[in-house]
């Protein structure tokens, strides 16, 4: 800032200087010019370049300010973020376990369920089965005694053959066969 200042009263000290080579009133005159812009430098120029340089330094720490509660509030936001999903995640996680517990008892019941449910279709096809098995044997049996009844009852056919001589089967029905009509 000083250096600006005095390398501009310089600048202006060389240009003044290097158009009043002519006589001593002009360099007399020169030279009240330049103190009068050096006082005007000092007290004017220096106070505003100092109230500028003032404003600046305000906006950078502005600035700077904004910029660390911004990343504060990234920093707080990620950390937000974070929570929020661990939390989502844990809760998922809890609530998938509680379904997989509820899905074990539940096909545990259904199963079980189905079990008992076959048992009983099974138990009703092996009483149904039997019944209808205790019948058939009833009628087999009943006819069996059916026809033992009518193989006691005692037939007689009498037959004669006078064509058949031991061999091969009897037949009663031949030319030479036939029953007795009066037995």
């Amino acid at each position: 800032r000083m250096r600006s200042q005095g390398l501009l009263t310089a600048i202006l000290f060389a240009l003044t200087c290097s158009l009043a080579k002519g006589s001593d009133l002009i360099g007399n005159e020169n030279k009240r010019d330049i103190e009068e812009i050096a006082r005007v430098l000092r007290e004017t120029v220096k106070a505003d370049l100092e109230t500028l340089f003032n404003q600046h330094n305000k906006l950078v720490e502005q600035t700077m300010d904004v910029v660390e509660k911004s990343l504060a509030y990234v920093d707080k936001f990620a950390e937000d973020i974070k929570t929020h999903l661990e939390k989502r995640i844990d809760d998922m996680d809890v609530n998938t376990m509680n379904n997989f517990e509820l899905l074990e008892a539940n096909t545990n019941y259904m199963l079980t369920k189905m079990n008992e449910t076959l048992t009983t279709n099974l138990d009703n096809i092996n009483q149904q089965s039997k019944e209808e098995r205790n019948e058939i044997i009833w009628w087999a049996h009943h006819r069996a005694h059916l026809h033992e009844d009518i193989l006691k009852t005692r037939i007689t056919a009498c037959a004669y053959d006078y064509g058949h001589f031991g061999k091969g089967v009897v037949n009663y029905n031949s030319k030479d066969g036939g029953y007795i009509a009066d037995s």
